[in-house]
């Protein structure tokens, strides 16, 4: 190992007093706090959403100005939904903690059916047996993915400053390419290229968060890099952040909670595995495992977004109506 990387295993030999191998071992409650959090993010993003078609007339465009932002703020019902987002984060940075980021960040995709059942209820409408199937797919995928991924998830974490840059500036490129598409591509697609911007974001940030905190516990031998890392994951949350409430503004928020949860996972464990070292004890039946269950979970997700009445909404009012929607077909 080359003298920029080391083993967060050794600190924890010498400094057994602080405890953090038996918070790196409490898998199932770092799962119990992910899905709480799970629940607060999707609550959190339905009320920022409802707060941000306030502030836009009909007929307007759907661009975030400098003034309807301050709009934004000011709407009661966005900023209780940024509380109970704050909350979830607060419980999922616990959970970290906990566990591996390969362990915990997927259980984040539970928000998608937390999210489909609270629109349904605030629409006074019931989910349709499509959607249904949907939700299904998505919860048995990222539980079965879970499991996976924690039965030869590494417990400690290898820090390598150069492997996290380079990594780190891969996926801010990625942001940018799907920011030009949610800009300028299709108005179809400009929900989703947003929302899949913030999410390469909000991934990094969480394997950021936990690079911090390693370092963090380390912290009398590498200062410097503990506050580079922080900085990162702030500027990470920031500019991630403006992503997805521009999300909000071009499309329904269960489009938005679907992509993040499935692209903001699968980044940050991916960063784990590759870049943090998470991912040495994997053998052939877990990677095949992780892979297939993973694909699950996504393809659930992607239908749900798909085929959720308000996209069928929005698929009509672009192309017009009776011209059929890619729904057609599904159990309703």
């Amino acid at each position: 190992m080359g003298s920029g990387a080391w083993s967060v295993r050794q600190w924890t030999r010498e400094n057994p007093v602080g405890g953090a191998g038996r918070l790196m071992q409490n898998i199932p409650l770092a799962i119990v706090l992910g899905v709480f959090a799970s629940l607060g993010f999707a609550l959190g993003a339905t009320l920022q959403h409802s707060g941000i078609e306030r502030i836009f007339r009909a007929g307007e465009d759907r661009n975030l100005t400098f003034q309807r932002v301050l709009r934004m703020l000011r709407t009661p019902i966005w900023v209780l939904g940024t509380v109970l987002i704050l909350a979830g984060a607060g419980l999922h940075l616990i959970g970290v903690t906990l566990a591996p980021v390969t362990v915990i960040q997927p259980v984040g995709i539970l928000a998608v059916p937390f999210a489909v059942l609270l629109a349904a209820r605030k629409n006074r409408s019931r989910p349709t047996r499509g959607m249904w199937l949907a939700i299904s797919m998505a919860v048995v995928g990222i539980v079965a993915f879970t499991l996976f991924s924690s039965r030869t998830a590494a417990t400690d974490t290898i820090i390598d400053m150069r492997m996290i840059l380079i990594a780190s500036i891969l996926i801010w490129i990625g942001a940018v390419v799907f920011v030009v598409l949610g800009a300028k591509g299709p108005h179809g697609f400009r929900c989703l290229a947003w929302a899949t911007a913030g999410a390469f974001l909000y991934g990094l940030a969480t394997a950021l968060m936990k690079t911090s905190i390693e370092l963090f516990r380390q912290g009398r031998e590498s200062p410097t890099m503990f506050w580079l890392s922080l900085a990162g994951l702030f500027a990470c949350y920031a500019v991630g952040a403006w992503f997805i409430q521009q999300a909000y503004a071009s499309g329904p928020a269960e489009i938005v909670v679907g992509s993040m949860t499935v692209i903001d996972p699968l980044i940050a464990v991916a960063f784990g595995i590759v870049v943090l070292g998470e991912g040495r004890n994997i053998d052939l039946l877990s990677a095949v495992g992780m892979v297939g269950m993973g694909a699950l979970a996504s393809w659930g997700v992607t239908l749900l977004s798909k085929y959720h009445p308000d996209a069928a909404k929005a698929f009509e009012q672009q192309v017009g109506p009776g011209t059929g929607h890619p729904t057609e077909g599904i159990p309703r």
